[in-house]
């Protein structure tokens, strides 16, 4: 069931209930007011009659039952003609026998003397009831007056009709105002709550459409209640799965590639590893001639253990826990510049280092590794004949509290090589990214190395920052917090 017609079923349902019990206790207070009035009313006429009765027996008060008796109709008759109108009744009811009627015996008299009319007890002196005859309604009322050892009842009947009538009217003219006002309600409730649960539909709508696939949709509802709160939040929301799905479909895409990429870089030497090892297996070769292809063969097969062995280092690094110790800046510096400067020679570059001396918590082994590869990486980019710079150094940083500065030291790696752009910066140290293939295939890797440095680093708190033109070098900051300085 949707939710407007929920509000309205439930709306109406409490306005009945309310209109309801209002009528049911407003038309029981008008209907006891309106009876109370006309009891009274009877209960005087009563009055009035009885006395116009006892005192025209005076004159007959002292004769025989019997004269009594004959008396009375004539009396009643009296009365009845002078001061009731032919509307009201009187009887007169003597020794438990009606010796004078204003109309005919009916099957109520019989019913009042069954229902205790005629029972008088204590000081009470008067009963009434209200009977119903065919279309009519009566108020009895009856008196009691004892001559001696017998009793006289004055018996009055006055028609109530009309106020029968009128809160019969006043009843239907409140169910049928009901009726309309309910009516009314239930269309205005039905206005009110399209109007109210529209910017809920199209926010539904804009969620199936959403859920569907169709990532670019938003809420365009704009009101300052909840609803426009939860349209402010759908689309940030949907900003937000938005920008992941373009960014899981963009590792998608680039892990596709980083396959294809890496099988190649397998194939090629596979390839030439066994179209050697074929060539030495089939023909007869020179010495000279063999130790071309088993050095081609090694090498190549070299490059494939070590394109192995960073997929190991990358994958083992992501789930296991590092060991953080202390370490020398000098005698981390001194092992990796002692590792990479065959490389610089060979490649005919300069590597100017300048470290100052300190301590810091890191895995040695993972940090040489780290600073290796950036290190590499500043040579493959350089050209002969140029300069790459390492260079460590304290530096003061701003916390929390202003006065105090947090101690760091810092690790720059630097060239003047071709740079990196500002595309390839955001990506450099992303696994699954190789930014150039044919200069990366031609120094003899795979793409791996930086993907490594990123998972070394962030797995001790801390990440690089670049700075780099195209065209005129690169620089790698990397920050640790000193444990204490080292002379």
């Amino acid at each position: 069931m949707k939710f407007r017609y929920k509000v309205i079923i439930i709306n109406i349902f409490l306005l009945s209930i309310t209109l309801g019990i209002v009528g049911f206790i407003l038309m029981q207070r008008t209907y006891r007011i309106t009876m109370d009035s006309a009891v009274k009313s009877a209960v005087t006429t009563n009055n009035l009659v009885q006395s116009s009765v006892e005192y025209s027996l005076l004159d007959i008060i002292n004769s025989s039952e019997e004269r009594i008796k004959t008396g009375l109709p004539s009396i009643g008759k009296t009365v009845y003609s002078g001061m009731i109108s032919g509307e009201e009744r009187l009887i007169i009811r003597y020794n438990d026998e009606y010796v004078y009627l204003s109309c005919p015996y009916s099957d109520n008299f019989d019913y009042l003397e069954k229902n205790s009319f005629f029972d008088f007890s204590g000081d009470t002196m008067k009963n009434y009831m209200i009977l119903r005859e065919d279309d009519r309604v009566f108020i009895y009322v009856t008196s009691y007056s004892g001559m001696g050892e017998n009793a006289l009842n004055v018996i009055t009947g006055q028609d109530i009709t009309d106020i029968d009538l009128f809160m019969r009217e006043t009843i239907a003219n409140y169910r049928n105002m009901t009726i309309i006002i309910l009516s009314s309600s239930t269309l205005l409730l039905y206005i009110i709550s399209r109007l109210l649960t529209r910017p809920l539909e199209q926010l539904s709508t804009t969620t199936d459409s959403f859920a569907n696939g169709d990532y670019s949709i938003r809420s365009h509802i704009k009101s300052s209640d909840e609803v426009g709160n939860l349209s402010e939040r759908f689309n940030s929301m949907a900003d937000s799965v938005e920008d992941h799905v373009e960014e899981l479909n963009d590792m998608i895409h680039r892990r596709e590639q980083f396959v294809a990429d890496f099988t190649h870089e397998i194939k090629t030497p596979m390839t030439s590893i066994i179209g050697y090892a074929d060539t030495m297996r089939s023909l007869e070769l020179s010495h000279e001639e063999q130790q071309t292809a088993l050095n081609y063969i090694f090498s190549e097969g070299k490059r494939l253990e070590a394109m192995s062995m960073k997929l190991f280092d990358l994958l083992y690094l992501k789930d296991h826990p590092i060991e953080m110790l202390d370490i020398s800046t000098a005698v981390l510096a001194k092992n990796v510049t002692t590792s990479i400067t065959p490389l610089m020679e060979a490649s005919g570059i300069s590597l100017k280092y300048d470290i100052e001396p300190a301590v810091i918590k890191g895995d040695q082994a993972l940090l040489e590794t780290v600073f290796i590869n950036l290190l590499d990486n500043s040579r493959k980019a350089s050209s002969a004949g140029g300069t790459v710079e390492f260079i460590g150094k304290s530096i003061s940083s701003e916390t929390s509290n202003p006065d105090k500065e947090k101690c760091l030291y810092r690790f720059t790696v630097k060239d003047y090589g071709i740079g990196i752009s500002d595309e390839d910066k955001k990506k450099i140290f992303d696994e699954f990214l190789m930014a150039d293939k044919s200069r990366t295939r031609a120094a003899g890797g795979a793409g791996l190395g930086m993907s490594l440095v990123s998972v070394i680093l962030s797995r001790h708190n801390t990440s690089p920052e670049i700075e780099s033109t195209l065209g005129e070098g690169t620089s790698i900051y990397i920050d640790f917090e000193i444990i204490r300085s080292e002379s």
